[in-house]
């Protein structure tokens, strides 16, 4: 799948790519790691082992919709898990029809917001594993700073809670 994501991302950026500045593996690399995955899709469910593994973002796995024995949960200190592309021109919650004429976004709005995306990601996750999750953290982010994400705190609290009910 890597190999058809490069070879479509090459074929997008078409006559770009002979321009002698451009860099094409550079660029690919940079996508991905603004969090912009090219030619990303699933193979459909009878055209794959049941033995394979996938390594796909949350999102991908949840659209599809299938139960797996084993996931692994990796860099959950990260704010990705919940934290929506900073979009004002396509404001999801804003220009909906729920949203009141002339009520103004705020941080609460937006943590509120991040609360419920974090609770419908991880419960469809939940939902989509049979028998064992595996927990990846780090004590840092890719910037050096402590991992403080909300499903990183959402997990310790439950731990903590179910030691101090165990006692």
């Amino acid at each position: 799948m890597l190999i058809e994501s490069i070879e479509k991302f090459r074929w997008a950026i078409g006559a770009q790519a002979a321009d002698e500045n451009f860099h094409l593996g550079k660029e690919y690399i940079q996508m991905v790691q603004d969090g912009v995955i090219a030619a990303q899709y699933a193979l459909p469910r009878d055209q794959h082992d049941q033995n394979a593994v996938l390594l796909s973002p949350a999102y991908t796995f949840l659209l599809r919709n299938q139960a797996v024995d084993v996931q692994f949960w990796l860099d959950i200190g990260s704010p990705s898990w919940y934290q929506r592309l900073d979009q004002p021109l396509t404001h999801p919650y804003v220009l909906s029809r729920h949203w009141k004429k002339g009520d103004i976004w705020t941080a609460e709005h937006e943590l509120i917001a991040a609360y419920q995306t974090l609770q419908r990601i991880s419960i469809g996750l939940l939902y989509r594993c049979k028998k064992m999750i595996y927990i990846g953290m780090s004590e840092l982010d890719i910037r050096g700073f402590e991992n403080r994400g909300l499903l990183i705190r959402i997990i310790n609290h439950i731990l903590r809670t179910s030691q101090q009910e165990g006692k």
